[in-house]
């Protein structure tokens, strides 16, 4: 098959995109050509690696503004993708954006399956990186997202979808054909053997270190995390958090200031960016991973997150707040936490019994292989074979 991909984001310096590395391993037995949006020539907050795909480079306007860059550059894009597609003789489109959906599926052929990745609620997530905004603004992008996303599943043939929740919304807004396509993790490559005393030592960590890894944004509630930390230093007092990953929206900013607010300046470190080669080596510094997301939105409530994976596949602990897509699979090292106490309660039930982090530790790798990116790539390839127009 000859496979374009159109992701959500800026494929090389964003942060990896859903069926990034199912695309990386469809490109080893199938020509998978990747759209790459340069969204970050200027900030470039990650760096992914590219090896089996082949990326496209379309001249583009830049621009700060996430959605004036899809704007100003609708018409060259479009144009340059209906020659493509056709010149190409691509066999399989694939969206991951709103805007760009809208001429990718409506350029392509009809021969040519459309599938549109569904990988998250758009609505919500599109108005999320315009925070600063009155709230009128953001409910008018919100509307216009909701708009176009229900469209562009209408034009797609296929949807695939992290979770099951979007499944009803997509089969609700139009797509009648959609495959639970989850977030995975690469099991050899997060692995609970690398580890390095050095890195712990340099960064002042105890054995009792909670981590989180990921964007650093309005989405994540440390609010409840830091006051769940204030209660744990009374039994534990050296107990820090470590913070993995940067920000698109300088968000961290945010934090810093609740880190002063709450005096806990010294108790968390915040690492910023961390190459991707590096980041089991500090995920393997904490005794507890978390998953501390806002649920009072309708993201909040569907998120079956990248991040559940690459912790499970580290044989992490997890605290997370209560999220109904990873409690349908029954992971039995995820502890959920309603508020700061009940946090501080499950932290120090792990931080006391050793018999018990060890069992939750070996769960955690068994669960994790059954969501290897190998055999999710597997299922992938076999759904667009069996679609193929």
């Amino acid at each position: 098959m000859r496979i374009l991909i159109l992701p959500g984001n800026d494929w090389i310096f964003g942060p990896k995109q859903y069926l990034h590395d199912i695309a990386e391993i469809m490109g080893k037995r199938h020509d998978v050509f990747v759209w790459h949006f340069n969204l970050l020539q200027n900030r470039k907050p990650c760096l992914q690696k590219v090896k089996n795909v082949k990326l496209i480079h379309p001249w583009s306007m830049s621009s700060n503004s996430l959605l004036l860059y899809y704007v100003v550059n609708f018409i060259p894009h479009s144009m340059l993708f209906s020659r493509l597609v056709r010149k190409m003789h691509i066999d399989v489109v694939i969206v991951a954006n709103l805007i760009p959906a809208l001429w990718a599926f409506s350029l392509t052929p009809k021969k040519v399956l459309k599938v549109f990745a569904f990988q998250d609620y758009f609505p919500e997530s599109a108005s999320a990186y315009y925070n600063n905004l009155p709230r009128v603004f953001r409910k008018i992008i919100e509307s216009i997202a909701f708009f176009v996303n229900k469209l562009n599943l209408k034009m797609a043939n296929i949807a695939f979808c992290p979770c099951h929740s979007l499944i009803n919304l997509s089969e609700k807004m139009g797509c009648k054909r959609n495959y639970f396509i989850p977030n995975g993790v690469d099991t050899d490559f997060f692995n609970p053997e690398k580890s390095d005393p050095e890195l712990r030592e340099r960064l002042c960590l105890s054995k009792h270190t909670l981590v989180f890894y990921g964007l650093i944004e309005s989405w994540l509630d440390f609010e409840t995390v830091l006051s769940g930390i204030k209660i744990l230093k009374k039994d534990f007092p050296h107990v820090k958090l470590l913070v993995i990953g940067s920000t698109l929206t300088n968000y961290t900013k945010v934090l810093e200031i609740m880190l002063r607010e709450a005096k806990l300046t010294g108790d968390v470190v915040l690492t910023g960016y961390v190459p991707d080669e590096l980041v089991p080596y500090y995920l393997n510094l904490g005794s507890i991973c978390l998953m501390p997301y806002r649920t009072d939105t309708f993201s909040g409530k569907i998120r079956l997150p990248l991040k559940f994976f690459i912790y499970s596949a580290m044989g992490k602990p997890i605290l997370s707040v209560p999220l109904p897509e990873v409690k349908k699979l029954n992971p039995q090292h995820v502890f959920f936490y309603t508020d700061a106490e009940d946090l501080a309660h499950k932290a120090s039930m792990i931080f006391n019994n050793e018999k018990l982090k060890k069992e939750l530790e070996a769960y955690a790798k068994e669960f994790a292989k059954n969501f290897d990116y190998i055999s999710i790539a597997q299922e992938c390839e076999a759904i667009l074979e069996k679609n193929r127009l």
